[in-house]
């Protein structure tokens, strides 16, 4: 009697024995040509879904750029202004240009950021070459992007109490 001289492995999904598997350079585990077919396309799935997040992150740049009132430091600008009154006003709109510059220049980087994020996003999904480790690194780095709006590096208000008011001024 005639021995096999080929090892029959199981499919990750259906679990079947097939002589015939396929690796996934992602998660490593190995897979029938249709349940493969079936992992591909939760891939596809999730990488569509970082699109649509980062339409909806871009959209939000917009937001913040078009509407200055909501930026939480230049709310905090303003009602210094108004409780410091007259004597201090030319002190405010220099602090107030400071953290807008400081703000769109932040905001223009993480834009460059994102562009570049998206055309290497694209190249991958347009390559068909990605994984679910890609797919962990690319949901990361559009975290760290939306983080960064959020809190934009070495910009924080500095209130410098003085015997008639709070003398405020920008860092970064």
């Amino acid at each position: 009697m005639a021995t096999s001289a080929t090892t029959s492995k199981q499919c990750f999904i259906c679990e079947k024995e097939k002589s015939n598997l396929y690796p996934c350079g992602g998660c490593s585990e190995n897979f029938c040509f249709p349940d493969l077919l079936k992992h591909r396309q939760e891939h596809v799935v999730e990488l569509e879904k970082i699109f649509t997040d980062c339409d909806t992150f871009q959209q939000s740049i917009s937001e913040q750029q078009q509407d200055l009132n909501h930026r939480p430091l230049i709310q905090q600008v303003n009602e210094w202004e108004r409780d410091s009154i007259m004597k201090i006003k030319q002190r405010a709109e220099d602090c107030r240009q400071r953290l807008i510059k400081s703000t769109d220049d932040n905001i223009a980087e993480i834009k460059k950021k994102l562009n570049q994020f998206i055309v290497g996003l694209r190249k991958r999904r347009d390559d068909y070459d990605f994984n679910e480790i890609h797919l962990n690194n690319f949901r990361v780095l559009l975290e760290e992007l939306e983080k960064e709006l959020d809190q934009p590096r070495n910009v924080s208000i500095l209130e410098e109490p003085t015997s008639f008011i709070n003398k405020i001024s920008i860092s970064g």
